[in-house]
């Protein structure tokens, strides 16, 4: 039995949670070939600032249209900015 584990940040509704679920439970499916009467999936919510990317910790998820994070996009931008300032200063 696949058993799919998926942790999450805190912020997302029920629907969210059941539509990673399902879509997860179906990538599974056709992957490996097992019904998905025999998969399971364990979602652990936690806090953002429990997640390090790149060692900066990761803000809450913060909802935005069609359910984009908006924290996160801001996080990634933020360092891309901050990459290309430090390539353009010590060039």
């Amino acid at each position: 039995m696949p058993i799919i584990s998926c942790d999450i940040r805190n912020g997302r509704t029920k629907e969210q949670k059941h539509q990673l679920a399902m879509q997860l439970t179906r990538a599974i499916a056709e992957a490996t070939g097992v019904n998905i009467d025999n998969i399971f999936v364990v979602m652990r919510e936690m806090p953002g600032f429990n997640f390090v990317d790149a060692g900066e910790h990761v803000p809450d998820y913060v909802p935005g249209p069609n359910g984009v994070d908006l924290a996160g996009h801001e996080q990634i931008k933020n360092r891309k900015e901050h990459k290309t300032a430090k390539r353009d200063c010590c060039s």
